[in-house]
């Protein structure tokens, strides 16, 4: 299964310039099997991914969320919990809930805005950092090839879209179709490859 696991879209991400339609579209047009819109401090709701796994299916659609914390961006997937868009985290908090629920958390683009990484990772290593992005610098690559093997953690390829072209630029290839966030967490957690 081919899927980005970190895209925006204008509906609830600011920043983003299409829209969810336009961007399942763009997937689908790219050759990929699904993708998780990961909204900046916004969740999807779980009704509207609903409809659109019905409209669009086979092509599965997953919510998620991206959370900054001191200044990092964190994917959190498997997970809709309306404190997630609501509270105020520290990392450790993050963490231990994410933990504690089942979910999978991510640091997104590292070193995107500095040359370390902002939150304790070493004491709570996140279950993937993201290898490749449309935010990530091609030299930094070494250091978070680095980085993920000090940690023992997977390494993850997203485009961290916000237009339609940008979908599939990097992803992730699972080895076999996921239909929900439990089976979704459970195989990124046990083998997803970096893509591209």
């Amino acid at each position: 299964m081919k899927i980005d696991l970190h895209v925006h879209a204008k509906e609830r991400s600011f920043c983003a310039r299409d829209g969810e339609e336009e961007m399942i579209r763009a997937a689908i047009k790219r050759g990929l099997d699904g993708l998780a819109f990961t909204d900046h401090q916004r969740l999807v709701p779980p009704r509207r991914v609903a409809e659109l796994n019905a409209r669009y299916a086979p092509f599965c659609v997953f919510g998620g969320i991206e959370i900054r914390i001191s200044g990092e961006d964190l994917l959190v997937l498997g997970l809709c919990d309306l404190s997630l868009e609501t509270r105020e985290w520290t990392y450790p908090d993050l963490h231990s809930f994410v933990r504690r629920r089942g979910g999978f958390l991510a640091l997104a683009h590292p070193f995107r805005y500095r040359d370390w990484i902002n939150v304790d990772v070493e004491k709570h290593p996140p279950d993937a950092i993201e290898l490749r992005s449309k935010n990530i610098r091609a030299g930094d690559e070494a250091r978070i090839r680095a980085l993920g093997e000090w940690l023992g953690v997977r390494l993850l390829c997203n485009s961290d879209a916000h237009r339609a072209k940008d979908v599939g630029a990097f992803y992730n290839v699972l080895p076999r179709m996921v239909l929900d966030d439990k089976e979704l967490v459970t195989v990124l957690k046990n083998g997803a490859v970096c893509s591209n």
